[in-house]
């Protein structure tokens, strides 16, 4: 099969990472180009010509964040500048209280930027999200105590798209004399973030969900009421001794340019989305049984999770090919659980294996809309077919027999049917719900089956479908539901005879 090259493919991943403006990237080229190139610490004419980029971009990060440029501090991305505000926040109000509030749904960065104060001696509250998959002001409320000092919540929720009331969290942690800090990174630029107005202490975005360019973001410190955090690196000073080192000034000045872009066409590109996220979600939702993630609550524009009944994610993932979209359940490779906002808003675990994020931005088409809903529709068939638990060979003559291995429940079923003359297997079928491994493993059997009949002998034919897929460690156990429906289906279980 031909690879589907980059031009061809339908991009719904914006909220992984978007792609560059061209005019952000053509302004950098121009910078990379033609300089400045020194070090924007440097006394001289070009060091002094790349501080001048350096503070261009940070008023325009000041300027979307509703803060002055000197409470502009510029990081490597998001994550730095969620690590750096919540561990420096911390450190630097300890002798205040060792209290810190977060969210189970919370980014990794945030989340286990806060584990790591816990292992510091901090204590630690996570707030579990309501059945929409929003954390409550009450909750927040409910959790202050008098030693809580530091308060970590993402605006938009990276997995469903669910909006918070950051103003309200604000105004609660004013009251109590906590600071709050707001991961914006799905926010930033899409959505009014007055850090003044709202009562915003710390905030961080990152450039390249805002069509900037990776490895570079910032952190927003409204210096009204933070009046210094602690760095987590030393150096040379720079950034008033925040985030010392050299300043990457095309990087910045990218990102400076990025969000000048975003303020300006916010509520314009806002409007847009929104109505092609409604397309979208007219055509994931036609086939039926198509779960919303998020339903109920406000959501940011671009971001549409869903939950599909009767198939599995990886499985529609591999089917929707040509379309580059994420997995929505975010789950533990080393635990297998679903993601914490899934599993609060009530979606099973089979439930949440079967979730996809489609996230759209600037450049989206309603061409590309349809054709991705298109390709859904199909797909969504195409599997149900295939896990459909009703026989799949008609009762036509001979005797048929099935064989069926793992549970659907459990994320891995297959059920293989055979029809018989003699001690040859005339026609060989298969059901499927699983990985896209298992399907394989699934059609291997049903080839053998076909090819040697009642000769087939399982150990071989289970040795040669591992050496084949060489599959990792934790799918190993999934190929033996195939080998216990190949063994059935030869042994005769579950079996009758057609008419």
């Amino acid at each position: 099969m031909k690879p589907i090259s980059d031009s061809e493919l339908v991009y719904m991943d914006y909220a992984a990472s978007a792609p560059m403006d061209p005019r952000v990237a053509a302004r950098m080229s121009k910078w990379l180009r033609q300089g400045p190139y020194a070090n924007p610490a440097s006394a001289h004419g070009p060091g002094k010509a790349a501080k001048r980029l350096v503070a261009k971009a940070a008023r325009q990060v000041g300027a979307l964040a509703g803060l002055s440029a000197d409470e502009v501090v510029f990081t490597s991305g998001a994550t730095e500048s969620i690590g750096l505000a919540v561990t420096g926040a911390a450190r630097y109000r300890r002798s205040e209280g060792r209290h810190v509030v977060t969210g189970l749904s919370e980014h990794p960065a945030g989340l286990n930027s806060c584990l790591a104060l816990k292992r510091e001696g901090f204590d630690l509250t996570c707030l579990e999200p309501d059945r929409r998959g929003v954390i409550s002001a009450d909750a927040l409320r409910s959790a202050l105590r008098g030693d809580t000092v530091l308060v970590s919540l993402m605006h938009v929720n990276n997995e469903i798209g669910v909006v918070h009331d950051i103003a309200g969290f604000a105004a609660i942690c004013r009251d109590h004399g906590a600071w709050l800090h707001v991961d914006a990174a799905q926010s930033a630029g899409k959505l009014p973030l007055d850090m003044q107005a709202l009562g915003i202490d710390l905030l961080s975005l990152s450039a390249h969900k805002i069509y900037g360019p990776k490895g570079v973001g910032a952190l927003c410190i409204n210096r009204r009421r933070v009046p210094r955090i602690e760095p987590l690196l030393h150096g040379g000073g720079q950034q008033r001794g925040l985030r010392p080192g050299t300043l990457p000034t095309h990087q910045i000045a990218g990102l400076g340019l990025a969000c000048e872009l975003a303020a300006g066409a916010m509520r314009a590109e806002g409007a847009r989305l929104r109505g092609l996220q409604d397309r979208l979600w007219s055509g994931l939702s036609a086939p039926g049984g198509v779960l919303l993630n998020g339903a109920g609550a406000e959501r940011a524009p671009g971001i549409l999770s869903v939950s599909v009944e009767g198939v599995e994610s990886n499985s529609l993932v591999n089917a929707l090919e040509g379309v580059a979209l994420s997995l929505g359940s975010a789950c533990s490779r080393v635990q297998d659980e679903p993601s914490a906002v899934l599993r609060c808003i009530g979606r099973s675990p089979l439930l949440a294996a079967s979730t996809l994020r489609f996230s759209i931005g600037r450049f989206t088409t309603e061409a590309e809309i349809d054709r991705v809903c298109e390709l859904f529709a199909g797909a969504v068939a195409s599997l149900r077919a295939l896990a459909d638990e009703a026989p799949a060979i008609a009762p036509v003559s001979g005797r048929i027999t099935v064989g069926e291995g793992g549970r659907r429940k459990a994320g891995a079923w297959v059920r293989l049917e055979a029809r018989w003359e003699g001690d040859a297997a005339v026609e060989t079928a298969f059901r499927v719900f699983g990985p896209p491994i298992l399907e394989q493993a699934a059609r291997s059997a049903a080839s053998a089956l076909k090819e040697k009949g009642r000769g087939l002998c399982v150990a071989d034919w289970s040795r040669q479908i591992n050496r084949t897929l060489n599959p990792p460690p934790e799918s190993r156990s999934v190929l033996l539901c195939a080998r216990d429906a190949l063994q059935g289906c030869l042994q005769g279980g579950d079996n009758w005879a057609a008419e």
